[in-house]
Order: structure tokens, then sequence, then C-alpha cells
């Protein structure tokens, strides 16, 4: 009897530990959707409904997403995708999405489709035109589709430092302004990175840190059109330090290690230099930073992060490390909880 009593009290622990593990995969595997890149942080999508309104319902007649496509070390690529619904096969339909702004000209693409089934993709901005992205109808939607950067004839002007352009979405001779600037587009001031970065800055400036397999990725987006310079400087406790000094307008990056009796520069060991239209500056260095007199293992160091320009300090920050999220971090968190949590049971 006392045997089955104890066999029953184990089986009642063993289901228990194994509910408390579903509860913490369950809030692990939320913690880490929050960490993640997904199209959902990087697109923001606009609609012309079939009762005239930007809302978005079953019954849109026309949608517009945008979505970013990051490439470290280029300039952000923003892709821009219409679709028009319940589009009859012998039907002749044209949607469009514009940027505009009062006293320019608009920057207008069009999605077409003939009545006999032909489709194209077109840009337009006053007198220039341009035959531009992919095009086609399937099942009663259109879909026209545009990838550019900024240095492609098509983009609008800098959508990265400037909101000012209202959005308006069409659908044949209906029309909508969806948004009245681009401040919630996902490009304007890099604001995508906060969905699948540790960002760290302010309105002025965004600078991430990512680690691969065998180097540790820095991008610095500036968003002040005022010709400064910017240096970043990473401090450990014991007084050494990392100094990158990024010239922006002078499209060169250097970077220097010391430690208040010893300084010298380690360009040398910086790779994937680049900076972009003046406001992009990217770089990679090693996990060890240095030489054999004086070195840091920059993957696993804690340091205090100042950023600062011509006039002065623009940003301070303690407790930083080279890392894009923390989820890792917290999956160990959950197995070691998982584990002390059995054997209290």
């Amino acid at each position: 009897m006392t045997r089955l009593v104890k066999i029953d009290s184990s089986c009642k622990m063993i289901k228990m530990c194994f509910s408390f593990l579903f509860i913490f995969i369950l809030i692990n595997f939320q913690v880490e959707a929050k960490n993640s890149c997904n199209d959902e942080c990087l697109t923001k999508t606009y609609c012309l409904s079939s009762d005239g309104s930007g809302v978005c319902s079953k019954n849109n007649l026309a949608t517009a997403q945008f979505k970013v496509e990051p490439i470290f070390g280029e300039f952000d690529y923003l892709q821009i995708t219409l679709k028009g619904y319940n589009v009859a096969v012998d039907e002749e339909k044209t949607i469009k999405v514009s940027f505009d702004r009062p006293g320019r000209s608009s920057n207008i693409f069009t999605c077409y489709k003939s009545s006999l089934g032909s489709t194209y993709a077109r840009f337009d901005r006053d007198t220039y035109s341009k035959t531009f992205g992919s095009s086609h109808y399937v099942d009663g939607v259109l879909y026209c589709t545009w990838t550019f950067n900024i240095f492609d004839s098509i983009t609008p002007p800098d959508m990265l430092r400037d909101s000012s352009q209202s959005i308006a979405l069409y659908s044949d001779s209906r029309k909508v302004t969806v948004a009245n600037d681009t401040s919630q587009l996902p490009i304007y001031h890099a604001q995508y990175l906060k969905c699948c970065n540790k960002v760290h800055g302010n309105d002025a400036f965004r600078l991430t840190f990512d680690q691969t397999d065998k180097e540790i990725r820095y991008q610095l987006y500036y968003f002040k059109l005022d010709g400064s310079d910017l240096t970043v400087t990473l401090l450990r406790k014991d007084g050494t330090q990392l100094q990158f000094e990024c010239y922006l307008y002078s499209n060169a990056l250097k970077v220097r290690i010391s430690n208040g009796s010893q300084h010298f520069s380690v360009d040398d060991q910086l790779m994937q230099r680049n900076i972009i239209f003046y406001e992009i500056c990217s770089w990679a260095t090693p996990f060890v930073v240095g030489n054999s007199m004086l070195s840091i293992d920059a993957s696993t160091s804690v340091f205090d992060l100042r950023v600062e320009d011509d006039v002065g300090t623009v940003y301070t920050e303690k407790g930083v490390t080279l890392k894009n999220s923390s989820h890792f971090a917290k999956s160990s968190f959950v197995l070691v909880a998982f584990a002390v949590l059995c054997q209290i049971l």
C-alpha cells in the first residue's frame, strides 16, 4: 500500500513538472517572438476599403504594403507591394499609391491590368516615367511589386530621414489619403530595428550591435544633416576602451584601443567598413581587438557606451553588451528554473 502511495506521489510530481515546463516554454516562446525579426515588424500595410475609407476590412479594394529588406553594409531596401482585389478576368483595373508633398512632384507607383489580361508596373514623377517592377494577375487579385533603395531612380526623397510626404491609395477613380506623413513606415528612422535588435540611441541616431559566428557587426544610423562626425566609445570598468570615429562626410572610419597608459590604432582590424549617404556608418571587428600588449574581447565584455558629435556628448548608457538581443539568456533561464523547480517538488 505504501509503495502504491509513493508511485502515485511520483506520478503527480512528474505531471506537475511537465505542466510547469509547458508554462515556461509558452512564456519563453512569447519572449522569443518579441525579440525576433518577422514580417509584422518589418512591414506596414495601408488599405482602401469598399466603403471608401482607409480602414482595413474584409472588403478591401486595394492594399499597399511597405516592407524593409535590410542588408548589412548597404542602404536599406524598401519593397512596395500593391494588391487589387475582386478584379474580374475581363476587367480593366488601375491601382496606385502616391507619395505627395505640397509644391513638389508626386511619386506615383501604378499597377495596371488590361481587359485582355496583360499587366504592368510603372513609376512616374512629373515627366519621368519608367516601367519597372513585377506584375501579375491570379485568381481575381492584381499584384505589383517594386524593390529599391535610395540610389535607384524611382525612390522618393530620403525616406530614412524625411517623413513630410503624405501617402494616398487609389483604386481606379477612388482615392483615400491613408497617411498624412511617412513616420509610420518601418524604414523611417530605421525604426524596424527596434523589433529586431537591442537598439541604443535617441531621435538623432540609432546604434546596434550583432554577433555572428566570427565577428561583431556595428551599425550606426545618423538622422541629422548638420555635417557632424560621430565618435562611439566603449569603456570597460578596468579603463580599457575602444573608440570608433566615423567621418560621415569624408568617408573615413578609424578605431583606437587605449587603457590610459597605452593607446594605438587598430584600423587594420576593421572589416566591412561602409559609410553610406552621410547617414549610415557600418563596420565589423573580430571578437578580440588589439594586439599582444593590449586587447579587448568585445564579445564578452560589458561596456559603458558614449556617443559624441562635433558639439559634444549626445548619448550615454551603462552596462552595454555587443549583442543584438537577450532571448538566448532567457532560454537558459527557463531550463535552469525548470530543473530547480523539479528538484524542489
